[in-house]
């Protein structure tokens, strides 16, 4: 009984570190409420600086990774020199 050799595949998920945007921005923010008891009229420059990095991120196109498209290539290619 012969085992059938699966596809090349990588999860590129579990390659690259993640990285969270906005996430000191967030923490400062919500530091500030917790500081003023909840009343974000106070917090209103970190409620700014949050907003336009939230909408720097949503600009920014999402990046694709190419690592299982080479695979399926090297695959293609250690296949057809057999």
């Amino acid at each position: 009984m012969g085992r059938k050799a699966g596809v090349m595949r990588v999860n590129p998920k579990t390659l690259t570190r993640k990285t969270l945007p906005c996430f000191q921005e967030m923490l400062i923010f919500l530091s500030c409420i917790q500081k003023f008891n909840y009343d974000d009229d106070k917090c209103a420059a970190e409620k700014r600086a949050l907003n336009m990095c939230m909408e720097l991120q949503a600009k920014q196109p999402k990046q694709s990774s190419t690592i299982n498209y080479h695979l399926q290539r090297i695959s293609r290619m250690m296949k057809a020199t057999k």
